[in-house]
This record gives structure tokens, sequence and C-alpha cells, in this order.
């Protein structure tokens, strides 16, 4: 990119620029991060015992032998985690204890309306993807950038500018380098028009992975994600004996499972087994915490992203952004330059005033209005340094 043409640029490394928004951040970096530990507390069935646990008709507690019949339990086992367990529907509104043991979990005549759950063996899988999705839009943004806004910002942090010993001297040549920011500005406004373009781009392409992750979720959840926290929380105070808890229902601590074999004499045996999937233990309250989590980052992008529209759609609002970050002395420089200046050109020059020392930025938008132009500041056209007026749109 034309960023490159600054061949004098040099930021030090204690100066790290930056150019997305607390927004921006809280995608690639939060919620990557929070995805990233679900799928790890997802896989970590030590915190709960076993993943899965069925109780056989072989199953004797008394018995301390382990033959024939542990084979078979961890065979049942194995069969239940990988081809999912369900929960009849008509026993989810049952008295726990009273008409039902379980939510969920009753007498099954092959007719009656069933949930299967076999989805806990993905969540890993897709928590960890899901994470990776939400890190993708900054990680094309930094390949189409390239990291090269580093050479924009010269040698104009504060560290540099009023260093001590050798570095010294950029405080008095810093009109030279004022000249070399400004010729950027005033002569690559294509390249920094496509680089701010691209950048909203980028952060519309957040709002879309937050809101295309919801869906997901709530698709493979069996549309029961969209209202999960919400109908938590009207049952949280609810005796849990007297209540359909949508998390038993959605992520049930009990399962049945059909398991069939061979029986001793060559016939089919049937057997319907009651699992514990302890795994869930853990999952409802992933879910729970992945449903606020997205609902704030989808609500935050949203919001940051209406502010984005009314930036671009209002030169009002996005002059007294910039007046921010530099020094009300300077405020008419900033209302000159804007005057002309088009929309990649205040991107441009919000993200050096974020980058800078604010009295720094502050005389370079004085030199800046001064140099390009003079007509605002009454000065002679024979005095008028290197630079030209910003571009419109």
């Amino acid at each position: 990119m034309a960023f490159r043409a600054l061949s004098k640029v040099k930021l030090k490394v204690e100066v790290k620029p930056v150019v997305d928004s607390f927004a921006f951040r809280l995608h690639y970096k939060y919620t990557l991060l929070i995805f990233l530990v679900s799928a790890f507390l997802a896989t970590a069935y030590d915190l709960v015992g076993k993943k899965i646990d069925c109780m056989t008709p072989f199953d004797d507690p008394e018995e301390e032998c382990h033959c024939e019949e542990d084979s078979f339990k961890e065979a049942v086992d194995a069969y239940c985690y990988i081809m999912g367990t369900f929960t009849v529907d008509r026993h989810h509104g049952g008295k726990i204890g009273v008409d039902v043991p379980h939510p969920g979990v009753g007498p099954y005549y092959g007719t009656e309306a069933v949930t299967y759950h076999g989805y806990y063996q993905w969540v890993p899988i897709v928590l960890f993807f899901q994470g990776m999705l939400f890190y993708l839009p900054h990680l094309l943004w930094k390949v189409f950038e390239g990291g090269s806004f580093r050479t924009i910002i010269q040698n104009l942090s504060i560290r540099d500018y009023l260093g001590s010993g050798d570095n010294i001297k950029n405080y008095f040549t810093r009109e030279t380098q004022f000249d070399e920011l400004m010729k950027y500005i005033s002569n690559h406004g294509i390249s920094h028009h496509a680089w701010a373009l691209a950048f909203f781009f980028f952060e519309t392409l957040n709002l879309v992975v937050a809101l295309g992750m919801i869906f997901f979720t709530d698709w493979m959840l069996g549309g029961e994600f969209l209202f999960y926290g919400a109908n938590v929380m009207e049952v949280i105070g609810m005796d849990p004996l007297n209540r359909t808890d949508p998390m038993a229902y959605v992520f049930p601590k009990m399962g049945k499972c059909t398991f069939k074999y061979f029986g001793s004499s060559g016939t089919i045996q049937v057997t319907d087994n009651m699992c514990l999937i302890a795994t869930n233990v853990v999952n409802e309250k992933i879910y729970l915490f992945l449903w606020v989590w997205l609902l704030l980052v989808a609500s935050v992008s949203a919001l940051w992203l209406i502010m984005r529209i009314l930036m671009v759609a209002i030169p009002y609002l996005r002059q007294s952004f910039l007046k921010m970050y530099v020094k009300k002395e300077f405020h008419r420089d900033v209302a000159t330059i804007m005057e002309t200046a088009s929309l990649s050109d205040w991107f441009l020059l919000v993200n050096l005033g974020r980058n800078m020392d604010r009295m720094v930025f502050s005389e370079f938008i004085e030199h800046f209005a001064k140099e390009s132009y003079p007509e605002a500041n009454e000065i002679e056209m024979d005095d008028v340094g290197i630079g030209r007026p910003l571009s419109r749109t």
C-alpha cells in the first residue's frame, strides 16, 4: 500500500498504533478468549466425572464382580454417547419425584414426541471454531492493512518528541516530520480511502459474525437458544421440584437411550437405559453465560455501527469527534480542515489523534491548516509550504 511511501517513518517499539475500536477488540480479544475457555471447560470431564454413565439391566450395586457385565456397560455407555440420548416431551411437565424421576425421563411407547440430544459431543469443537470466526474479521483486516499504519506516525510519539539526548532533535525537526505526514494525507487520498472503507466493512462483518453465531447456536440447540437466558431467569427463583427448568430441557442431566443386541438364544434384545449426562452440568452454565455475552457483544456492535453510520452521514459529528483529540485552542484549525476533508481523510486524522500525544497532534493540526489553507490564516501564497488541500469525496 501507499503507506509504505513514507520511507522516513520509524515508530518506536514502545508505541503500538491502535486503529480498531473497543467494539472491534470486544470480538477478537475478549470473545475469542471466552469461547476458547468454554471449549476447554466442555472437555474437562474430570470436573464432573464420567461424560456419560448409563444404568444397564445387569447393574447390581451389591456385586463386586467386574466381568462381562462391565464390558456390556462400557459398550452401552459408548454407544449412547456416540448415538445420543433422548427425553420424552410429555414428561417435562411432571412433578419431580412424583410423576417422573427426572425431567423428560419416563415410559416411552415408541410413538410419542421425543427430543434427541446428541450435540454435546460436538460442543467443544463447535465452541473452538466459533471463537476462530470471531477472530476472522480482525485477521482479514490485518492481512489487508499489513501493519502499514505504523509508518504514518513517523517519530511523533511523545517519547521521541520530548525525549532526551539524541531524541531531542525531533523537537527541532517536528515541522519536517509534519510536512512528511501532510504530504502523505494530501497525495495518497485513494489509498487511505480504500483503507477506511475496508475497516468499516470489517466492523460490519463483526456484527454479522455475532448475529450469525447467535442463530447458529440456536439451530444447533434445536431452536432453544434465542430465549434460553430469559427463560432461565424466569424460573430461577422457583422451587426446583415444581418448575419446568429450561436448562433441564435443553441440557438434560438424565436421558434415555435404547440399546439393541443379540441375546444368548440369538434373538434381538432391547434395553431401555437411563443415562446420567454429567457433561451437561457444565454445558448448561457455559451456554447461559454465552447467551448473555453474545447479546452484549451484538448490542455493543450494533450501537457502534449506528454511531459510525451517523458520523458518515453527518459531517458535524465527524468534526466534533476529531476535536476530542485536539486541544481547545486548535478547534478552529480542525474546522478549517474539515471544510474540505473527505470521510477517509477524517478517519485517518482521527486515528492519528488516537495514537499521537495530544499536544503533538494539536500542533500538527495547526501546521496542516496553516500550510494547506493559507487563505484561512491570512498567509501569503509565497509562504505556503509543501502540501495542498484535501480532496473532496
